[in-house]
């Protein structure tokens, strides 16, 4: 279906080739998974197989592009998806309609099919990917996830013989992600359609794919058998993949075989603690967060509730005292004051039926970073378009240190979801300058340096990957110092090296006194550097508590579109405690083993 031959390409005014030498080849009905650093040339490749940087008069292009046995290097975009159909990185970069229904069934009607024809397709393939019954919404209306959706259903109305994504899933819930990866892997099947995917999720879909292709400096450095991949990987901090946590508890814990089978790991885990005498533990049936539900009052989860009755007010305290020792690293985060409180907080769009956010009551504290979690289309984005001062609340109140938040907006840091629109200077090092008095420039410097930005110091922000513009808005709102960070989605595109230069960053912002709101659909992220989670649904907060204990309920994760942290099935499997991080089980291992010793 698809074979690159030898490609080449280098950007205009650039010495230094971005793609060098590939050669690659997908079979009809065959699904690849390329994975690589931010910035090593995965998006490039794409662009250069849909013809973006390969048309006609391109200069920097050399080899042979050949789909469906067709020779089509240096065709112009608009043929090359007649055969081939693209989502790229970010969906609303193709998508120009007014409504949903007018964005998907674009396609057909500019082919001359007639509107009955055209109403019907749209409906199926609108049902296919997630939305139906959403025709008439405004594409402005929908979450960052159901434009992702809406960006494959536009593609999928032409029934391609080779879909191309580039990071698909970036900013879907997890359950939305696992539906998406159904549908992707029913459209192999059934439809026989090849499938090319960009991802660093590795961790969350390694398996779905039996293929994995690895990107570093422009080169392929890996194709083969995805289960073969993490042996190759040893060592290989480098290439930027985020593991599989099985993967991850498999190094730690020294597997015999690493994998990312969920069984088979815990087969192998059972032999771990009987070599070393480890023992197994009842899991702690207490459980000390708050669960909200319908407008009910407060109360812990089902059975505790049912077993325990409990005041509102003794919740809270349950909460904030175990939140220090849920902290699985460094953690601070309960002995901070107050710097945020909503109560009551209501927001209905223009023309709603609905309130978007209904009566929303929470407190963000210094030395604190809370992760706000839940399904697309929840509210969260809006939430912190209110915190973030972009629109007004309907009804309730928003303070920051005790005083209206419209009057300390400059307090606040906003990274936005399409955080693309953020970016204003000609260059990375006049980005983070820009119109800034509170730092100095050896301070830029090595901010830059913190966030892998050095090289890229002179460059036109908008000309890097997508992840590597995402970092440079968040270090122009880092900047700023703020006392507040809001960030919406800020792991998109980022590779498992840029990951945890942002969590030290954001761990050492706590440490300063600073006060992180994080919205995400990373559950690991959020294991690992969130204090505290609250989970949104349908515009109210389901729970609110310390992460760990939010984390390790597979209840409430699945009421939030959350999926069951692998470590935490494997835990239970193997009859441990619920751990959601690969470092927690490892820690109750040794430490289990050693008080037998």
């Amino acid at each position: 279906m698809l074979k690159l031959e030898n490609i080449s390409y280098r950007y205009p005014g650039r010495d230094s080739l971005t793609l060098k030498d590939i050669s690659l080849s997908l079979g009809s009905g065959e699904m690849l998974l390329l994975a690589g650093r931010s910035g090593c040339g995965k998006s490039t490749l794409i662009k250069t197989i849909s013809g973006l940087v390969s048309h006609r008069g391109s200069t920097g292009l050399s080899g042979r592009i050949l789909l469906d046995g067709e020779d089509i290097t240096g065709w112009p975009p608009e043929e090359i998806g007649q055969l081939a159909g693209t989502v790229y990185q970010t969906p609303d970069d193709q998508l120009f309609a007014m409504t949903v229904a007018d964005e998907t069934g674009f396609a057909l009607e500019n082919r001359g099919a007639d509107p009955e024809t055209v109403r019907k397709e749209v409906a199926r393939t609108l049902a296919m990917v997630g939305l139906a019954g959403m025709e008439d919404y405004s594409i402005h209306q929908l979450s960052g996830g159901q434009r992702q959706r809406l960006a494959l259903a536009s593609i999928l109305i032409t029934s391609p013989k080779l879909l191309i994504l580039d990071e698909p899933v970036s900013q879907m819930n997890p359950q939305g992600v696992e539906d998406f990866m159904k549908l992707l892997l029913r459209l192999n099947r059934e439809e026989g359609i090849a499938i090319l995917m960009i991802e660093h999720r590795v961790n969350e879909l390694a398996g779905y794919f039996d293929r994995l292709a690895v990107m570093q400096e422009g080169r392929i450095v890996y194709d083969g058998p995805m289960e073969e991949a993490w042996s190759f990987l040893t060592g290989r901090e480098d290439m930027g993949l985020r593991e599989p946590q099985s993967v991850k508890l498999g190094r730690l814990l020294g597997f015999p075989r690493l994998t990312s089978d969920t069984a088979e790991s815990i087969r192998m885990l059972r032999e771990c603690m009987k070599e070393t005498g480890a023992e197994a533990e009842e899991s702690p049936d207490a459980q000390s967060f708050t669960v909200k539900n319908n407008n009910s009052p407060q109360k812990t989860s089902e059975t505790s509730a049912k077993e325990n009755p409990a005041s509102e007010e003794e919740l809270a305290g349950k909460t904030d005292d175990n939140n220090e020792n849920d902290r699985n690293n460094e953690n601070n985060g309960n002995g901070g004051r107050v710097i945020l409180s909503a109560r009551n907080l209501v927001f209905t769009y223009p023309g709603a039926k609905e309130p978007t956010l209904k009566g929303l009551d929470f407190d963000l504290r210094r030395h604190q970073i809370t992760a706000l979690m839940g399904f697309n289309g929840a509210g969260k984005s809006t939430l912190l378009n209110l915190l973030g001062g972009l629109t007004e609340p309907t009804a309730g109140s928003l303070e920051l240190d005790g005083r209206k938040l419209r009057k300390e907006l400059g307090e606040t840091g906003y990274l936005l979801q399409e955080s693309d629109l953020m970016l204003l200077a000609d260059t990375v090092w006049e980005e983070l300058r820009w119109k800034n008095r509170h730092i100095t420039d050896n301070e830029a410097e090595a901010l830059l340096e913190k966030l892998n930005l050095t090289v890229y110091r002179d460059d036109f922000p908008l000309a890097l990957s997508k992840g590597q513009r995402l970092r440079v808005v968040l270090g122009a709102m880092l900047a700023r110092k703020p006392k507040l960070l809001l960030l919406d989605e800020p792991t998109t595109g980022q590779d498992e090296r840029s990951l945890t230069e942002i969590k030290r960053l954001l761990a050492l912002f706590r440490e300063e006194g600073g006060s992180v709101f994080l919205c995400t659909h990373d559950l690991e992220l959020a294991a690992q550097v969130a204090d505290r989670v609250i989970l949104l649904t349908e515009g109210e907060i389901l729970a609110e508590g310390p992460a760990r204990r939010i984390l390790s309920d597979e209840n409430l994760l699945r009421r939030s579109g959350l999926l069951t942290p692998p470590v935490l099935t494997i835990t239970k499997g193997a009859g441990l405690p619920p751990c959601v991080l690969p470092e927690e089980v490892c820690r109750h291992v040794h430490a289990t083993a050693v008080g037998r010793d």
